[in-house]
C-alpha cells in the first residue's frame, strides 16, 4: 500500500487529499456555515480565497454564510521572518538588507495570496512591502483543477441550490490571477492616484517602482486608521458623516465618471489619514465600459424614475439572454420588482443587497447572465452600504446616488432644485475632510527589533 502512495503522481495525491476533507466534512449531507469555513481553512489557501470571493456575494448566497466566511479575510496562516527575506533576496537577486533597514516581523495584514509588513529603506523611508507567497501561483492552479474533479466526483454541485462552486471557482480564478500580478496593482494604484488628482479628500500611497516586481510591491507607508474606527474617528475630531457621504461620493466618481472601480471596500481596505480616506489593496478592481457605464445609469435613471420597460431593456442590453425568452413575464417581473423599490430614502427601503439578491433571482429565473464587471459593481456597492450603515446609519446612500445623477443631468424632473444647485464637480471634489487630532510621526510607530548585520 506503501509502495502505491509513493507511485502517485502530486496531482493524484493532492485529489485524494481535497476529496478525503471533502468526506470528513460529510459535504453530500450540506453545510452550514461553521462547517464550511473550517473545511476551506483545512483545504488551504486556494480555497481560503474560494471563502473569501463567497463572503463577498450576499446577493447570491445566504448571509449567514457571508458573515461566517468574513473571519476568511484576516484568518490567513503568516509567513515567518526568514520566509519573507529568502523571497526577497531571490527577487531582488541580492540580501534582503541591502535594499531594507529593517523588515517588521509582524505583519500589517496577512491573506491568502499576500502578506503586508512594514519595513524601512537604508535611506530611511518608511514604507509598506507586500511579499506574494511562495510558489502560490502553481499551487491554486492546480488547486482550480482538482477542486473541479472532487466535486465531480463528490456529486456536489451548489450551496442552498443557489450558487453553483464551479462558476464560482471560476471567478474566482480570475480574480487570483489579477491579485497575484503585483505589476498590474501598482498600474492600478497609479491609475487611483491620477484619477483623484483634483480630489483633496482622497488618497492612494505612491508606488516605488524600482523596487516593485511581480511578487513584490513596495509602496508608501499609510499610517491612519481603518474607516470602522469610530473611535478613533472621533477622538481625532472627524465628522462620521461627513467621512461616510465623502466615501461615498469618490466611489460614485470611480463608478461614474472614471469607469475604474475599487471591487472590496470593505473597512480594512480603507484608512483614515491627514484628512484624507485612503484607498489601499487595490489588487481587486472593476472596469466597465462606456457603453455599459451609460447603460447602468441608465438602470439607475429608470429606478428614480419608476420607468420599469426602460429598466428591464437596459438590463437585456448589458446582459446576455436568450432572444426567444418569455419577454412578457420577464418585463412583468420588472414591473414587480420596481414597485417594490420605488421609493428613493434608505430609511424606507430594504438594504441593496435585498435589492440586488431580488434582482439576481430574476436573472436566474430568465437564464440572464449577468457580466461579472457588473456584478463586481453590485457586490461592491452591497459592500460600501453595510460600511456606511454601521458607521452612520442616518447617511441616506440613495439619496446622495441621486445627487449624483442629477448633478450629472442624468434624472430630469426628479430632482429638480437639486440638478441647478449641486455642479458634479463640487460633489467629487471638495476639500479634505475636517479633524482636530494629529497623526504620529513614522518614528513613533516603529517597533525597536534586533540590529540586523548589514552587507559589506
Amino acid at each position: 500500500m506503501a509502495n502505491a502512495a509513493q507511485g502517485l503522481t502530486g496531482d493524484t495525491k493532492r485529489l485524494l487529499e481535497i476529496v478525503k476533507v471533502m468526506s470528513k466534512y460529510k459535504v453530500m449531507q450540506g453545510f452550514d456555515p461553521d462547517k464550511l469555513c473550517e473545511m476551506l481553512k483545512e483545504l488551504g489557501p486556494t480555497f481560503v480565497k474560494l471563502g473569501q470571493l463567497l463572503s463577498m456575494h450576499p446577493e447570491i448566497i445566504p448571509m449567514e454564510y457571508c458573515r461566517k466566511l468574513e473571519s476568511l479575510r484576516t484568518d490567513a496562516s503568516t509567513l515567518v521572518t526568514v520566509q519573507i527575506r529568502e523571497i526577497i533576496s531571490e527577487e531582488y537577486g541580492k540580501p534582503w538588507n541591502a535594499v531594507f533597514e529593517r523588515i517588521l516581523p509582524i505583519p500589517l495584514g496577512a491573506a491568502s495570496i499576500a502578506q503586508v509588513h512594514e519595513a524601512i529603506l537604508l535611506d530611511g523611508t518608511h514604507v509598506a512591502v507586500k511579499i506574494q507567497r511562495p510558489d502560490i501561483y502553481n499551487k491554486m492552479e492546480r488547486d482550480v483543477r482538482l477542486i473541479k474533479k472532487a466535486l465531480d466526483i463528490v456529486k456536489f454541485k451548489s450551496i442552498n441550490n443557489v450558487m453553483n462552486l464551479c462558476d464560482c471557482i471560476d471567478e474566482m480564478w480570475l480574480v487570483a490571477q489579477d491579485e497575484m500580478d503585483f505589476f498590474r496593482e501598482a498600474e492600478n494604484i497609479r491609475t487611483i492616484r491620477r484619477n483623484n488628482e483634483g480630489v483633496q479628500y482622497v488618497y492612494c500611497p505612491k508606488v516605488y517602482d524600482e523596487l516593485t516586481t511581480k511578487n513584490v510591491l513596495v509602496m508608501e507607508y499609510i499610517g491612519g486608521f481603518e474607516l470602522n474606527n469610530t473611535e478613533e474617528m472621533l477622538r481625532q475630531g472627524y465628522n462620521v458623516h461627513e467621512v461616510c457621504t465623502k466615501f461615498i461620493n469618490n466611489y460614485i466618481k470611480q463608478f461614474a465618471e472614471d469607469r475604474f472601480f475599487h471591487a472590496d471596500p470593505h473597512p480594512g481596505n480603507i484608512r483614515v489619514q491627514d484628512g484624507r480616506i485612503v484607498w489601499l489593496d487595490l489588487g481587486m478592481m472593476g472596469r466597465l465600459s462606456e457603453k455599459d457605464a451609460e447603460l447602468v445609469t441608465g438602470c439607475m435613471r429608470a429606478i428614480f424614475s419608476n420607468d420599469y420597460l426602460k429598466f428591464a431593456d437596459n438590463v437585456l442590453e448589458i446582459c446576455e439572454h436568450d432572444p426567444n425568452m418569455d419577454k412578457a413575464a420577464y418585463y412583468e417581473r420588472m414591473r414587480a420588482y420596481l414597485d417594490k423599490y420605488r421609493v428613493i430614502s434608505m430609511a424606507e427601503m430594504s438594504s441593496t443587497v435585498e435589492i440586488f439578491a431580488d434582482l439576481y433571482r430574476i436573472a436566474r429565473d430568465f437564464e440572464i447572465k449577468v457580466p461579472r464587471s457588473l456584478t463586481m459593481f453590485w457586490r461592491s456597492l452591497a459592500i460600501m452600504e453595510g460600511t456606511v450603515s454601521d458607521l452612520s446609519p442616518d447617511t441616506d446612500l440613495a439619496a446622495i446616488i441621486g445627487k449624483h445623477l442629477a448633478a450629472q443631468s442624468l434624472v430630469k424632473g426628479i430632482a429638480g432644485s437639486i440638478t441647478k444647485s449641486i455642479s458634479h464637480r463640487k460633489l467629487i471634489s471638495g476639500k479634505p475632510l475636517s479633524y482636530t487630532g494629529h497623526e504620529q510621526e513614522p518614528d513613533e510607530i516603529i517597533d525597536e527589533t534586533e540590529d540586523e548585520e548589514k552587507p559589506e
